[in-house]
C-alpha cells in the first residue's frame, strides 16, 4: 500500500470514528433526558405524595378535608384556615413545577392534560379551596397564561357569567 491509500484508509477511519462518537454522544443525550423527564415525574409525585401522607397520619390535619369538600356545613378557625390556604399554595406550586417541566420537554402533552383534568377535579371537589386559587391566580398576572390553571382562569369566568346573569 502507498502513503497515499494509507491516508485515504486513515480518514475513513477518522470519519466513521466521528460518526460513531456523534451516534454515541446523541444516545447518552437521550438518556439524560429521559433520566430527567423521570426525576422531574417522581419530584412532582413525592410533592403531592407529602401531602396525602400528611393527611392520612395525622387526624388533626385529616380534619382540614372535609372543610374543604363542604366548606358551608363547617365553621373554620383562623388557623384552619392558614393551613387550607397553605394547602392552595401547596398544589398551585406543585402545578407551576408542571407547567416548568412541560415547556422545557420534560413532560407530556398528555401528563400536562392529567394535571389540569386534576386540577379541574379538585376545584369540583374541594368548593373549600376555590377562594385561595382565585385569590393566587388573580394576585399572580405570571401564571395567568399558563396551561396547567386554565381550570381556575375557566372558574373564574364561570363567576363572573353567574354574577352578570344575577344583576340582569
Amino acid at each position: 500500500m502507498t502513503n497515499r491509500h494509507w491516508r485515504e484508509l486513515l480518514e475513513i477511519v477518522g470519519v466513521v470514528s466521528i460518526v460513531a462518537a456523534l451516534l454515541l454522544l446523541a444516545a447518552e443525550v437521550r438518556q439524560s433526558n429521559r433520566i430527567a423527564a423521570a426525576q422531574t415525574a417522581m419530584h412532582i409525585a413525592i410533592a403531592y405524595d407529602a401531602l396525602h401522607l400528611e393527611r392520612a397520619s395525622n387526624p388533626e390535619f385529616a380534619k382540614l378535608f372535609p372543610k374543604l369538600e363542604a366548606p358551608e356545613a363547617h365553621l373554620t378557625t383562623a388557623t384552619e384556615t392558614s393551613q387550607i390556604r397553605g394547602i392552595a399554595r401547596h398544589y398551585f406550586s406543585i402545578l407551576w413545577a408542571v407547567q416548568s417541566a412541560y415547556d422545557n420537554g420534560l413532560l407530556g402533552r398528555e401528563t400536562l392534560e392529567a394535571y389540569v383534568s386534576g386540577l379541574a377535579h379538585t376545584l369540583d371537589t374541594w368548593p373549600g379551596i376555590r377562594p385561595y386559587y382565585v385569590e393566587m391566580f388573580q394576585g399572580m398576572t405570571s401564571v395567568q397564561d399558563a396551561e396547567v390553571y386554565a381550570p381556575i382562569a375557566a372558574y373564574i369566568a364561570q363567576q363572573d357569567n353567574k354574577e352578570s346573569t344575577t344583576t340582569n
